[in-house]
């Protein structure tokens, strides 16, 4: 894999940590509704950072 793909999925990475702590940061201030959003959003910013990481891991491997 080259470079630059993993150096961006490593970008990728970081912005889904950071997106994620964003979330988990605010979300004692959301409404029920919000909650609900709130918690399929982490469960699909979750998903793509496993998703990501294991791209990651499998780069590295090769």
């Amino acid at each position: 894999m080259p470079l630059e793909t993993i150096f961006n999925l490593m970008q990728r990475r970081k912005e889904l940590e950071q997106s994620l702590q964003l979330l988990f940061n605010r979300s004692c201030q959301w409404s029920r509704a919000e909650r609900v959003r709130g918690a399929a959003t982490i469960e699909n910013l979750t998903q793509q950072l496993v998703e990501v990481t294991e791209q990651l891991d499998t780069a590295k491997a090769a």
